[in-house]
């Protein structure tokens, strides 16, 4: 097993590409193109993680972080239009941001302990 599988916050960013992989395509049929950036967006979270686990320098690894906080935040901005435009139901779109929101929460974190270590 790699190193990134055992980091928590890329266990549930991955589950949260998962989960955003499946509201996409509840909304596909109606926005294909917002669909294709939730799916996209979602997916980079925990490939920059991934990415990131693997660079030599810590300050390489917050880099990445930053990264994948800024596609959280495009992640959110994405759900939020699709609730906005009547595309979802409330509820999935709520369970989503809270999932992307505590994603978030825990790469600032991270980021902020490799920042510390650098």
């Amino acid at each position: 097993m790699s190193e990134f599988r055992k980091l928590q916050v890329w266990q549930k960013a991955h589950l949260l590409a998962l989960e955003s992989a499946g509201f996409a395509r509840l909304i596909s049929r109606k926005r294909r193109g917002l669909a294709d950036q939730i799916t996209r967006a979602a997916d980079a979270i925990p490939a920059n993680i991934a990415e990131g686990r693997g660079s030599a320098t810590d300050r390489d690894f917050a880099r990445h972080v930053t990264i994948a906080i800024k596609e959280a935040n495009e992640l959110e901005n994405h759900i939020q239009r699709a609730v906005d435009g009547d595309l979802c139901p409330r509820s999935q779109y709520e369970a989503l941001t809270v999932a992307t929101v505590e994603v978030r929460k825990m790469l600032i974190g991270l980021r902020k302990r490799l920042i510390e270590r650098a």
